[in-house]
């Protein structure tokens, strides 16, 4: 590669799903404390060995996994390998730590959900309402109450549980030589031993929607009505997710979208309307989304969503909305593929998500195979009032 860069992408199989019971938030909150010090690394080194070089890091956390980045110049590529080994083996969570990034959490919270306009809606009532068994049903960044009653040997055993080798993937993109990535991954990651017990997998199954399930919340912060409509969908790995990608671009990419044509610039009832594809390891969601305007009700948007999901399954869409969705999807996907960051993230998540680094080609293949009548055939499948 002509990169002078390379790109570390080190994703864990463990999300908000997985946190325990009464400890919503504990996937999220180690996102921060795995930034702190290890048995060999003071707190905040991993700054210092990437931004102080020009590179740079951060992390998330999802329902499904716990990803770390950096991107640094090529000649530092072994001591972040280093680094995350490290972090892997020999985090240690201390009391003061501990307590600061809880509050950090705490603080997240207060403005990003409960503060920001809408911030409950998809971070809170979407999941809730989505999902009747399965802990998708719980939000990522957890509760005030369950991080508050965390206690520090609870979050020493969550990392022992879920942060070991045989529960993460490492992605290793640009400038680099293969025969010394591989040397310098025996060096630092043979050694950490694989715990015995075995990793802990969500087995709830979420049953079929038999009915239609409505709730009206009041927020003191909300500008504007917004009403959501979440439809059950399978898990990413499904064969149905080509077509239902392709009917989601469909929807609501760009201002030439049904949703946006028909709600925001024909009818003038929304400030913004669009579709989003929850996909996951296991099952998803469609929603369907508006931010009424000014002086319009719910009702009438959520008749107006309706309406538009109806023609979806009644009415095949045309060639040239079936072409145009097809190209907006595979020139998105080939940009976040153009640098070293984009193209490793694109494995971690497939291989994660998908159980197959290779499922990104293979979903971008099936893109290209999707016809007008797969994407009336998944509208009825799963758009159901």
């Amino acid at each position: 590669t002509s990169t002078p860069n390379v790109s570390v992408q080190m994703w864990y199989d463990v999300g908000s799903k997985d946190d325990p019971a009464g400890r919503s938030g504990f996937a999220h909150m180690f996102e921060h404390l795995m930034f702190k010090a290890t048995r060999n690394l003071v707190s905040e080194q991993m700054d210092r060995l990437t931004e102080d070089v020009g590179g740079n890091n951060n992390a998330s956390t999802n329902d499904d996994y716990t990803e770390y980045h950096e991107t640094i110049p090529a000649n530092h590529l072994q001591r972040l390998l280093f680094a995350e080994a490290d972090r892997m083996a020999s985090l240690v969570v201390e009391p003061k730590s501990f307590a600061s990034e809880r509050d950090v959490v705490k603080e997240e919270l207060r403005q990003n959900t409960n503060a920001r306009p809408y911030g409950k809606l998809f971070s809170q009532y979407f999941p809730a309402i989505s999902y009747t068994r399965h802990p998708y049903a719980r939000g990522t960044i957890g509760s005030i109450d369950n991080l508050d009653s965390a206690q520090i040997d609870d979050v020493r055993a969550f990392h022992a549980t879920f942060y070991r080798p045989d529960n993460a993937v490492l992605v290793v993109s640009g400038n680099f030589d293969p025969a010394q990535l591989n040397q310098w991954v025996d060096q630092y990651f043979a050694k950490i031993k694989r715990p015995a017990r075995a990793i802990p997998r969500v087995t709830t199954t979420e049953p079929p929607r038999t009915q239609a399930v409505s709730r009206t919340v009041y927020e003191a912060n909300t500008p504007l009505p917004a009403v959501l409509i979440s439809y059950p969908i399978p898990a990413d790995r499904d064969p149905d997710s080509a077509a239902l990608a392709v009917l989601n671009t469909i929807l609501s990419q760009g201002e030439s979208s049904r949703l946006y044509e028909s709600l925001v610039y024909r009818d003038q009832l929304a400030q913004s309307a669009e579709t989003y594809l929850d996909v996951k390891q296991g099952p998803g969601n469609l929603a369907a989304i508006a931010i009424m305007a000014g002086g319009k009700d719910v009702a009438t948007g959520e008749a107006a969503l309706r309406r538009e999901i109806a023609r979806m399954r009644d009415t095949a869409v045309t060639p040239a909305e079936l072409a145009k969705a097809k190209n907006q999807i595979v020139t998105a996907e080939l940009l976040g593929r153009e640098t070293a960051e984009g193209k490793g993230r694109t494995i971690a998540q497939a291989t994660i998500i998908d159980g197959d680094p290779h499922a990104a080609d293979r979903q971008l293949a099936e893109i290209g195979r999707v016809s007008a009548a797969d994407v009336q055939r998944v509208a009825r499948k799963y758009l159901q009032d």
